[in-house]
């Protein structure tokens, strides 16, 4: 059963997830099914995939992403910093910078600060692109 400060985590994070969803590609959105992902506890915290429809067991597995999942490497990554957070309450990784996620800058800095909202991140600062990433390092 889960701690009511982690169902607060987890409303906190499926709404930013339909902010991610709703803006520049829109990712964890699924058109053809008009299907927004999102975390949901069963026995166990589960992601729930935008295209599959199938409940996905958010943890790094090794190699490879999880049955059910329907995006990329950096997207999974995404979801098990979601899913740390979700249990934890330790501070999550927005790796967002535009070339991995391919937003716009405006659409990077509303999702970086809902995610500061919510206290998953501590900043909204962040370099927008990898060459400003090089430079800050």
């Amino acid at each position: 059963m889960p701690k009511p400060e982690q169902l607060k985590r987890i409303i906190d994070i499926n709404e930013l997830i339909q902010l991610i969803a709703s803006i520049d590609r829109r990712t964890f959105y699924c058109k053809s099914k008009d299907r927004i992902a999102h975390f949901r506890f069963k026995k166990k915290l589960f992601f729930v995939d935008d295209y599959t429809g199938e409940d996905v067991y958010p943890y790094e597995l090794g190699r490879g992403r999880a049955n059910g999942f329907s995006h990329g490497g950096n997207m999974w990554q995404l979801v098990n910093s979601f899913r740390e957070f979700i249990i934890t309450g330790r501070y999550g990784d927005l790796r967002d910078y535009k070339e991995i996620w391919a937003y716009s800058r405006e659409g990077c800095q509303k999702i970086r600060q809902k995610a500061k909202e919510i206290g998953f991140i501590e900043t909204v600062d962040y370099p927008y692109s990898f060459r400003e990433w090089e430079k800050a390092k």
